[in-house]
């Protein structure tokens, strides 16, 4: 495959700079997510968007920019979109999350010191029933059938 401007660019570097430019691309869109006001409100992760209207409008301006630069590099050495699998996705944050679910179980709570008996006894079964919703996720995103349609 040629390199476009850069004939003798390697499969290595071409792919080290399409992985960067991409997770620049997916930061891009959550600044101008926040730039358009997104402000997410959950159990407890909530945004507050303090962003005023010249910081929102200084955002999308150099966000715009960004991707002007991002376009002319995909051209220019041509690097190819790869679609991200939801899915999987999901599947890679269920497994690190698990593991961070654990570790807030009486077990591995005693590395801070002795946790009270009440906590153990509220906070164990609580954790286990998400670490179950967890492994349910992960196994849904699994099923045979579900990735094909």
């Amino acid at each position: 495959m040629q390199g476009g401007f850069i004939p003798n660019l390697s499969e290595a570097h071409r792919s080290r700079i399409r992985i960067t430019l991409t997770l620049l691309d997916e930061a891009l869109v959550k600044f101008e997510d926040w730039a358009q006001g997104r402000e997410v409100r959950s159990v407890l992760y909530c945004e507050e968007n303090t962003l005023d209207p010249e910081r929102r409008a200084g955002i999308l301006a150099d966000s715009a920019g960004i991707r002007r630069i991002m376009e002319e590099l995909r051209d220019g050495l041509h690097l190819k979109a790869s679609p991200q699998d939801i899915a999987k996705t999901i599947q890679a944050h269920c497994y690190i999350l698990w593991v961070d679910v654990l570790e807030m179980t009486s077990k591995y709570l005693r590395g801070f010191g002795e946790p009270p008996a009440e906590l153990v006894n509220y906070l164990d079964p609580k954790a286990y029933q998400i670490l179950q919703y967890l492994d349910h996720l992960k196994a849904l995103l699994t099923k045979p059938g579900f990735l094909e349609g």
